[in-house]
Protein backbone atom coordinates (compact mmCIF):
# COMPACT_ATOMS: atom_id res chain seq x y z
CA UNK A 1 0.00 0.00 0.00
CA UNK A 2 1.44 3.38 -0.85
CA UNK A 3 1.81 6.02 1.77
CA UNK A 4 0.51 9.55 2.69
CA UNK A 5 2.89 12.31 2.99
CA UNK A 6 2.35 14.60 5.89
CA UNK A 7 3.82 18.06 4.63
CA UNK A 8 4.08 20.11 8.61
CA UNK A 9 4.08 23.56 8.25
CA UNK A 10 2.88 24.44 11.50
CA UNK A 11 -0.38 26.68 12.48
CA UNK A 12 -2.62 25.87 15.64
CA UNK A 13 -3.10 21.87 14.43
CA UNK A 14 0.70 21.57 15.08
CA UNK A 15 0.90 24.15 18.44
CA UNK A 16 0.21 23.58 21.94
CA UNK A 17 0.62 25.52 25.41
CA UNK A 18 3.91 26.68 26.13
CA UNK A 19 5.02 27.87 29.20
CA UNK A 20 3.22 31.80 29.53
CA UNK A 21 -0.17 29.25 28.85
CA UNK A 22 0.15 30.54 24.96
CA UNK A 23 -0.36 28.53 22.09
CA UNK A 24 2.86 28.22 20.74
CA UNK A 25 4.81 25.46 17.94
CA UNK A 26 5.19 22.66 19.23
CA UNK A 27 5.00 20.75 16.06
CA UNK A 28 7.00 17.24 16.12
CA UNK A 29 4.77 16.40 19.33
CA UNK A 30 1.53 17.36 17.63
CA UNK A 31 1.94 15.20 14.27
CA UNK A 32 2.84 12.30 16.92
CA UNK A 33 -0.57 12.68 18.64
CA UNK A 34 -2.31 13.10 15.42
CA UNK A 35 -1.06 9.79 13.76
CA UNK A 36 -1.63 8.46 17.55
CA UNK A 37 -5.08 9.41 17.74
CA UNK A 38 -5.73 8.60 14.44
CA UNK A 39 -4.54 4.95 14.90
CA UNK A 40 -6.66 4.44 17.96
CA UNK A 41 -9.74 5.39 16.68
CA UNK A 42 -8.91 3.79 12.71
CA UNK A 43 -7.46 0.52 14.50
CA UNK A 44 -8.59 -1.49 10.88
CA UNK A 45 -6.93 1.47 8.67
CA UNK A 46 -3.05 0.60 8.46
CA UNK A 47 -2.25 3.56 6.26
CA UNK A 48 1.15 4.45 6.63
CA UNK A 49 2.76 7.99 6.64
CA UNK A 50 6.20 9.57 5.61
CA UNK A 51 6.77 13.47 6.85
CA UNK A 52 8.55 16.36 5.99
CA UNK A 53 8.77 19.90 7.60
CA UNK A 54 9.80 22.43 4.99
CA UNK A 55 8.63 25.39 7.13
CA UNK A 56 7.23 25.34 10.88
CA UNK A 57 5.62 29.13 11.72
CA UNK A 58 2.19 30.39 12.68
CA UNK A 59 0.03 31.09 9.57
CA UNK A 60 -0.53 35.09 10.74
CA UNK A 61 3.76 35.02 9.96
CA UNK A 62 3.39 33.49 6.86
CA UNK A 63 5.62 35.04 3.84
CA UNK A 64 6.60 34.68 -0.07
CA UNK A 65 9.79 33.62 1.57
CA UNK A 66 8.11 30.43 3.44
CA UNK A 67 5.94 29.83 0.22
CA UNK A 68 9.13 29.26 -1.88
CA UNK A 69 10.55 27.16 0.90
CA UNK A 70 7.53 25.54 0.93
CA UNK A 71 7.43 25.08 -3.12
CA UNK A 72 11.11 24.02 -3.01
CA UNK A 73 10.34 21.38 -1.00
CA UNK A 74 7.94 20.13 -2.62
CA UNK A 75 8.92 19.99 -6.20
CA UNK A 76 11.69 17.24 -4.49
CA UNK A 77 8.44 14.89 -4.00
CA UNK A 78 8.10 12.01 -5.58
CA UNK A 79 4.22 11.80 -5.70
CA UNK A 80 4.06 9.01 -8.07
CA UNK A 81 5.18 6.95 -4.63
CA UNK A 82 2.26 8.29 -2.31
CA UNK A 83 -1.55 8.09 -2.85
CA UNK A 84 -1.99 11.38 -1.61
CA UNK A 85 -0.51 14.34 0.45
CA UNK A 86 -1.84 16.44 4.16
CA UNK A 87 -0.51 19.99 4.74
CA UNK A 88 -0.73 20.61 8.28
CA UNK A 89 -1.57 24.30 8.30
CA UNK A 90 -3.07 27.23 10.46
CA UNK A 91 -5.88 28.72 9.57
CA UNK A 92 -4.84 32.77 9.72
CA UNK A 93 -3.79 32.42 6.06
CA UNK A 94 -5.37 28.88 5.25
CA UNK A 95 -7.17 30.68 2.52
CA UNK A 96 -4.41 31.64 0.81
CA UNK A 97 -1.73 28.71 1.18
CA UNK A 98 -4.83 26.86 -0.09
CA UNK A 99 -5.26 28.76 -3.03
CA UNK A 100 -1.49 28.56 -3.85
CA UNK A 101 -1.68 25.12 -3.30
CA UNK A 102 -4.57 24.61 -5.79
CA UNK A 103 -2.86 26.61 -8.43
CA UNK A 104 0.39 24.10 -8.20
CA UNK A 105 -0.75 20.81 -7.07
CA UNK A 106 -3.84 20.36 -9.14
CA UNK A 107 -2.02 18.12 -11.28
CA UNK A 108 0.45 16.20 -9.18
CA UNK A 109 -1.27 12.62 -9.77
CA UNK A 110 -2.48 12.48 -6.44
CA UNK A 111 -5.04 14.24 -4.17
CA UNK A 112 -3.64 16.46 -1.70
CA UNK A 113 -5.35 18.12 1.27
CA UNK A 114 -5.00 21.17 3.52
CA UNK A 115 -5.60 20.29 7.08
CA UNK A 116 -6.00 22.25 10.24
CA UNK A 117 -7.44 22.72 13.44
CA UNK A 118 -9.46 26.02 15.39
CA UNK A 119 -7.88 24.43 19.00
CA UNK A 120 -5.09 23.33 19.77
CA UNK A 121 -5.26 19.29 19.63
CA UNK A 122 -5.24 18.79 23.48
CA UNK A 123 -8.49 20.72 23.45
CA UNK A 124 -11.26 18.37 23.57
CA UNK A 125 -13.19 21.28 21.40
CA UNK A 126 -10.49 20.45 18.36
CA UNK A 127 -11.60 20.47 15.23
CA UNK A 128 -8.24 19.30 14.11
CA UNK A 129 -8.47 14.90 15.03
CA UNK A 130 -11.77 14.98 12.58
CA UNK A 131 -10.17 17.11 10.28
CA UNK A 132 -7.36 14.65 9.88
CA UNK A 133 -8.97 11.46 10.01
CA UNK A 134 -11.63 12.37 7.13
CA UNK A 135 -8.67 13.73 4.68
CA UNK A 136 -7.24 10.33 5.21
CA UNK A 137 -10.49 8.93 4.59
CA UNK A 138 -10.85 10.95 1.57
CA UNK A 139 -7.47 10.56 0.19
CA UNK A 140 -8.16 6.62 0.19
CA UNK A 141 -11.39 7.00 -1.97
CA UNK A 142 -10.08 9.42 -4.03
CA UNK A 143 -7.23 7.37 -4.87
CA UNK A 144 -9.18 4.46 -5.13
CA UNK A 145 -11.28 5.68 -7.89
CA UNK A 146 -8.12 7.80 -9.44
CA UNK A 147 -9.45 10.99 -8.77
CA UNK A 148 -6.88 14.15 -7.63
CA UNK A 149 -7.23 17.63 -6.91
CA UNK A 150 -6.91 19.70 -4.12
CA UNK A 151 -9.24 20.14 -1.04
CA UNK A 152 -10.21 21.07 2.32
CA UNK A 153 -11.74 19.49 4.75
CA UNK A 154 -12.71 21.61 7.84
CA UNK A 155 -15.80 20.56 10.26
CA UNK A 156 -17.12 24.15 11.32
CA UNK A 157 -18.29 25.28 14.56
CA UNK A 158 -21.73 23.61 13.82
CA UNK A 159 -20.51 20.24 14.01
CA UNK A 160 -20.84 19.75 9.98
CA UNK A 161 -17.93 18.98 8.23
CA UNK A 162 -17.64 20.68 4.72
CA UNK A 163 -15.48 19.75 1.36
CA UNK A 164 -13.70 22.68 -0.41
CA UNK A 165 -11.95 23.48 -3.44
CA UNK A 166 -9.05 24.92 -2.39
CA UNK A 167 -9.13 27.68 -5.03
CA UNK A 168 -12.43 28.67 -3.54
CA UNK A 169 -12.21 29.12 0.47
CA UNK A 170 -12.47 31.91 1.46
CA UNK A 171 -11.25 33.89 4.71
CA UNK A 172 -12.65 33.07 7.93
CA UNK A 173 -15.35 36.41 8.73
CA UNK A 174 -14.41 38.48 11.77
CA UNK A 175 -15.83 36.31 15.31
CA UNK A 176 -16.18 33.11 13.40
CA UNK A 177 -13.87 29.84 13.18
CA UNK A 178 -16.16 28.49 10.15
CA UNK A 179 -14.72 28.22 6.93
CA UNK A 180 -17.02 28.54 3.76
CA UNK A 181 -16.73 28.55 -0.17
CA UNK A 182 -19.00 29.02 -3.00
CA UNK A 183 -19.70 25.33 -3.69
CA UNK A 184 -18.55 23.71 -0.60
CA UNK A 185 -20.65 20.17 -0.18
CA UNK A 186 -21.25 18.48 2.96
CA UNK A 187 -18.72 15.80 3.92
CA UNK A 188 -21.21 13.04 4.72
CA UNK A 189 -22.65 13.66 1.47
CA UNK A 190 -19.74 14.17 -0.78
CA UNK A 191 -18.67 10.49 0.11
CA UNK A 192 -21.86 9.00 -0.03
CA UNK A 193 -22.90 10.45 -3.34
CA UNK A 194 -19.46 10.89 -5.42
CA UNK A 195 -21.24 13.65 -7.91
CA UNK A 196 -19.65 13.54 -11.29
CA UNK A 197 -17.72 17.05 -12.42
CA UNK A 198 -17.18 18.08 -9.08
CA UNK A 199 -13.67 16.11 -8.72
CA UNK A 200 -10.16 16.74 -10.50
CA UNK A 201 -8.98 13.67 -12.58
CA UNK A 202 -5.73 12.16 -11.16
CA UNK A 203 -3.21 13.83 -14.12
CA UNK A 204 0.21 14.19 -13.53
CA UNK A 205 1.33 15.08 -17.00
CA UNK A 206 1.49 19.00 -17.10
CA UNK A 207 2.98 19.40 -13.34
CA UNK A 208 2.66 23.16 -12.72
CA UNK A 209 5.18 22.60 -9.97
CA UNK A 210 7.72 21.97 -11.94
CA UNK A 211 7.89 24.54 -13.93
CA UNK A 212 7.08 27.60 -10.94
CA UNK A 213 9.89 29.99 -10.33
CA UNK A 214 10.71 32.04 -7.49
CA UNK A 215 7.52 33.48 -6.17
CA UNK A 216 7.82 37.45 -5.92
CA UNK A 217 5.99 39.53 -3.23
CA UNK A 218 5.38 42.35 -6.07
CA UNK A 219 1.31 42.24 -6.05
CA UNK A 220 -0.35 45.05 -4.51
CA UNK A 221 -3.54 43.73 -3.20
CA UNK A 222 -5.90 46.77 -2.06
CA UNK A 223 -9.67 46.90 -0.73
CA UNK A 224 -11.61 49.91 -1.39
CA UNK A 225 -13.22 51.93 1.69
CA UNK A 226 -14.48 55.14 1.92
CA UNK A 227 -11.35 57.62 2.83
CA UNK A 228 -9.01 55.96 0.70
CA UNK A 229 -6.37 58.28 -0.43
CA UNK A 230 -4.49 56.65 -3.15
CA UNK A 231 -1.39 59.48 -3.05
CA UNK A 232 -0.47 57.37 0.47
CA UNK A 233 0.45 53.90 -1.89
CA UNK A 234 3.58 53.06 -2.87
CA UNK A 235 4.05 51.67 -5.70
CA UNK A 236 8.23 50.43 -5.77
CA UNK A 237 8.62 47.26 -6.59
CA UNK A 238 5.28 46.64 -7.61
CA UNK A 239 4.63 44.53 -10.78
CA UNK A 240 0.88 44.21 -10.81
CA UNK A 241 -2.15 45.74 -8.49
CA UNK A 242 -5.23 43.56 -7.83
CA UNK A 243 -8.01 46.11 -6.79
CA UNK A 244 -10.90 44.49 -5.05
CA UNK A 245 -14.35 46.26 -5.54
CA UNK A 246 -17.90 47.02 -4.07
CA UNK A 247 -19.93 44.57 -4.38
CA UNK A 248 -21.67 45.79 -7.69
CA UNK A 249 -18.35 45.90 -9.65
CA UNK A 250 -17.81 49.76 -8.45
CA UNK A 251 -15.03 51.74 -7.61
CA UNK A 252 -14.57 55.58 -6.74
CA UNK A 253 -13.94 56.85 -10.17
CA UNK A 254 -15.09 60.31 -9.45
CA UNK A 255 -12.73 63.30 -10.91
CA UNK A 256 -8.72 62.54 -10.93
CA UNK A 257 -7.78 63.60 -6.98
CA UNK A 258 -6.41 60.96 -5.00
CA UNK A 259 -9.76 59.87 -3.80
CA UNK A 260 -10.43 58.60 -6.78
CA UNK A 261 -9.17 54.97 -8.47
CA UNK A 262 -8.56 56.51 -11.34
CA UNK A 263 -5.64 58.38 -10.36
CA UNK A 264 -3.89 55.01 -8.96
CA UNK A 265 -4.67 53.88 -12.43
CA UNK A 266 -2.80 56.36 -14.43
CA UNK A 267 -0.16 55.81 -12.39
CA UNK A 268 0.33 52.03 -12.57
CA UNK A 269 -0.14 53.13 -16.48
CA UNK A 270 2.66 55.07 -16.45
CA UNK A 271 5.10 52.96 -14.72
CA UNK A 272 4.15 49.90 -16.99
CA UNK A 273 2.08 48.20 -13.97
CA UNK A 274 -0.86 45.94 -14.24
CA UNK A 275 -3.97 46.91 -12.97
CA UNK A 276 -7.03 44.46 -12.33
CA UNK A 277 -9.80 44.93 -10.64
CA UNK A 278 -11.94 41.97 -9.55
CA UNK A 279 -14.85 40.85 -9.75
CA UNK A 280 -15.58 42.53 -12.36
CA UNK A 281 -17.10 41.02 -15.78
CA UNK A 282 -15.73 42.93 -19.30
CA UNK A 283 -19.04 43.83 -20.53
CA UNK A 284 -21.42 43.05 -18.45
CA UNK A 285 -21.08 46.03 -15.74
CA UNK A 286 -24.40 48.12 -14.50
CA UNK A 287 -22.47 51.27 -13.50
CA UNK A 288 -20.96 54.44 -15.17
CA UNK A 289 -18.66 54.44 -12.59
CA UNK A 290 -16.60 51.35 -13.88
CA UNK A 291 -16.69 52.06 -17.63
CA UNK A 292 -13.26 54.22 -16.86
CA UNK A 293 -11.28 51.91 -15.33
CA UNK A 294 -11.86 49.23 -18.28
CA UNK A 295 -11.92 52.31 -21.11
CA UNK A 296 -8.11 53.56 -19.34
CA UNK A 297 -6.44 49.66 -19.26
CA UNK A 298 -8.26 47.86 -16.11
CA UNK A 299 -7.88 44.38 -16.89
CA UNK A 300 -10.98 41.92 -15.28
CA UNK A 301 -11.23 39.19 -13.26
CA UNK A 302 -14.30 37.55 -12.44
CA UNK A 303 -15.75 33.95 -11.58
CA UNK A 304 -13.41 33.10 -8.96
CA UNK A 305 -12.57 34.33 -5.46
CA UNK A 306 -9.73 37.27 -4.39
CA UNK A 307 -7.22 34.98 -3.33
CA UNK A 308 -7.24 32.39 -6.26
CA UNK A 309 -6.87 35.91 -8.87
CA UNK A 310 -3.59 36.91 -6.19
CA UNK A 311 -2.02 34.01 -6.09
CA UNK A 312 -2.64 33.22 -9.98
CA UNK A 313 -1.30 36.80 -10.61
CA UNK A 314 1.79 36.05 -8.27
CA UNK A 315 2.41 32.90 -10.20
CA UNK A 316 2.04 34.27 -13.74
CA UNK A 317 4.52 36.56 -12.82
CA UNK A 318 7.21 33.41 -12.52
CA UNK A 319 5.49 30.62 -15.03
CA UNK A 320 2.89 31.55 -17.93
CA UNK A 321 1.11 28.27 -16.98
CA UNK A 322 -0.68 30.03 -14.03
CA UNK A 323 -2.75 32.21 -15.86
Amino acid sequence: MKKILLVLTGGTICSAKNSDGLNDLNTEAASLSLVSVFREANPQNKVEFDSISPINTLSENMTVAKWNLLIHALKKVDFSQYMGVMILHGTDTLHLTAALMGVILSDVGCPVMMVSAHRILSDPESNGPDNFAKSVSFISELSSKRLGGVYVIYRNTSGVSYVHHATHLEECADYSEDFFSSDMVEYDKLTSEWPNGWFAQSDSSSRIIDRIGELKDDVLYIRPYVGMNYDRIYLDGVRAVLHGMYHSSTLNTEGDGPESAMSLLRRCNKAGIAFYIFPCKDGDYRYSTTKPLIDEGAKCLYGTTWEEAYIRIMCNGVSPYCT
